[in-house]
């Protein structure tokens, strides 16, 4: 792990504003996160959650620590005869994992493809498209508490999940960062 000085986040966001970070870190696992948490020069910093960059229009530098969610992996944790339960880090593509999914024939986000960014953002947004959304596939999520460190698992009756909306972008805005979902599919 490599936190960088004055990075310039050009290259991550679709607008290519040249906006920089004070303090920017690619994180690749919960243990990088942990940490991170952890480290001196952050401690007290505001603390900014990057993904796929498309959601986001820069319009001043940003002060504190950029975290670039890299933390990647699709694995099936069980099946049955009926579905399929997956595991996604929250650093993949969202249409990498559609692609991946219609590619074995399991079905459920089909609907969602091509819809920009990262999976752990899915979740904050509850995307959707042609009548579906992630809540429809959703059963838990992973993340850490910014500011505990505690590792917190939110079902899908805790994301309280409306219209393009979650309780990640008001109650508990900015309070954690989303390391894995889990989707049945």
């Amino acid at each position: 792990m490599n936190i960088l000085n004055s990075k310039s986040l050009l290259n991550y966001n679709t607008f290519k504003v040249n906006s920089i970070a004070e303090f920017f870190v690619n994180i690749k696992n919960t243990d990088e996160v942990l940490e991170l948490l952890e480290e001196k020069k952050i401690n007290g910093k505001e603390i900014f959650i990057l993904g796929g960059g498309s959601n986001i229009l820069f319009t001043k530098n940003i002060t504190g620590l950029v975290i670039h969610n890299q933390i990647k992996g699709i694995n099936i944790v069980s099946e049955s005869k009926d579905d399929i339960l997956i595991e996604i880090g929250a650093g993949e593509v969202w249409n990498d994992l559609v692609n991946w999914s219609t590619k074995r024939n399991l079905y459920g986000i089909e609907n969602l493809s091509l819809i920009p960014g990262y999976v752990g953002a899915a979740p904050i947004q509850n995307i959707g498209a042609y009548g579906t959304e992630i809540r429809d596939v959703f059963e838990e999520l992973e993340s850490i508490n910014l500011h505990t460190k505690e590792k917190t698992i939110f079902n899908k009756l805790d994301c309280k999940f409306g219209y393009r909306d979650s309780i990640f972008k008001n109650k508990v805005k900015g309070e954690f960062i989303i390391t894995k979902i889990k989707i049945k599919l």
